[in-house]
């Protein structure tokens, strides 16, 4: 078994990648086939990332576990590719598009991409690959089924995070809820979701009329805010008007740019933050908000070698456990506070009003 692993290239990288050669960010090979070896015919598994989308800690991390998982029980060859822009993966995968329609190429190959960033080439060029039975596409996440061949799916966010906003008067803090863009359908959903939770959030705490509720948003690009300069974030943090007397909690549904608002929480003792997408440790985070893409992406991978292949479109929510809110709360003060005002009867309630609420929103 071969194993391509790219995280970074130029885009002349991606015609070598073609011949099975993998380079690191510097352009150095640090892996190409000996000429005397017998090519691999087992399947292989491309990945395209969103512009600097893998390293996020988060959800861009989490597919990259996902697939390399699926690759190790099922044997199979993969190549992650993270472009440093939009056109470079553009055009990964008009190189990709153009190896993988050709019908005399038999190696069952699967692209998936990662980021609604690519979805108009996506929907003008996913027919082409009904010339080759052999290929197959993989589109996450979107709604809308493709016009062509391939499949996509869908994880809604906005259950999980009502859920986690119904919670978070737990904290006795202020909140700042951060978005990367509103542009976004997914992250523009999960913010609506914590913001609604909040405002119907049956927990009752001392004090709660007191708290105050702020949205912001990093970029108004639609492919904007997923990294942010570390400056921009402290003077954001600092330029909310909060009452000096109150802790605060950051929210931050922004992929990669999160992981500068948790640290600027652990350097500054007044903050604590909700973990987004995987559970966090740490003594300033009480709670996250879990999506297991990682699981989807399995799923999808044993579907798609199956015999059946994989479904034209399929939903993974709250509902069936691939998304959800994680409550640990890491010191004995905060764990004291949560059992004292969140039962596990009030949190089993909280989270069947999310199920029934992200139902009636998607409908």
């Amino acid at each position: 078994m071969r194993k391509i692993s790219t995280l970074a290239a130029l885009p002349a990288l991606v015609s070598i990648l073609m011949i099975l050669t993998s380079c690191t960010q510097d352009g150095d090979t640090i892996y190409s086939p000996d000429p005397a070896d017998q090519p691999s015919r087992a399947p292989l598994v491309t990945v395209v990332y969103a512009p600097n989308g893998l390293g996020d800690r988060g959800y861009n991390d989490l597919i990259y576990c996902g697939v390399e998982n699926a690759a190790r029980k099922m044997g199979l060859r993969t190549m992650q590719m993270s472009p440093s822009t939009v056109n470079m993966g553009l055009e990964y995968l008009q190189l990709l598009f153009q190896t993988m329609t050709n019908p005399e190429n038999t190696i069952h190959r699967l692209i998936i991409v990662a980021s609604t960033s690519y979805d108009d080439y996506l929907r003008k060029n996913s027919s082409r690959l009904e010339s080759n039975p052999h290929a197959d596409l993989l589109y996450i996440e979107t709604k809308t089924p493709l016009p062509g061949k391939g499949s996509t799916f869908y994880m809604p966010y906005y259950g999980a995070m009502f859920e986690a906003g119904a919670i978070a008067p737990a904290e006795e803090a202020d909140v700042l809820l951060v978005g990367a863009n509103p542009k976004a359908p997914a992250i523009a959903s999960a913010i609506e979701g914590f913001a609604d939770g909040y405002r119907h959030s049956p927990v009752e705490v001392n004090g709660a009329a007191e708290k105050k509720f702020f949205t912001v948003w990093l970029s108004d690009d639609a492919a904007g805010g997923f990294a942010v300069a570390d400056t921009t974030a402290m003077r954001l943090m600092k330029d909310i008007e909060w009452p000096e007397y109150n802790r605060h909690l950051i929210v931050p549904v922004c992929g990669g740019s999160a992981a500068v608002f948790h640290r600027f929480s652990e350097m500054l003792d007044i903050y604590n933050f909700v973990g987004v997408d995987v559970t966090e440790t740490s003594s300033h985070c009480n709670f996250s908000v879990v999506k297991h893409i990682d699981r989807a992406i399995e799923q999808c991978i044993e579907q798609w070698l199956s015999p059946e292949g994989m479904p034209k479109h399929q939903t993974f929510g709250l509902a069936n456990g691939y998304t959800g809110v994680v409550v640990h709360p890491f010191t004995d003060e905060s764990k004291a506070r949560f059992d004292r005002v969140l039962s596990n009867e009030l949190r089993q309630s909280i989270h069947q009003e999310a199920v029934r609420k992200e139902a009636d929103y998607e409908k």
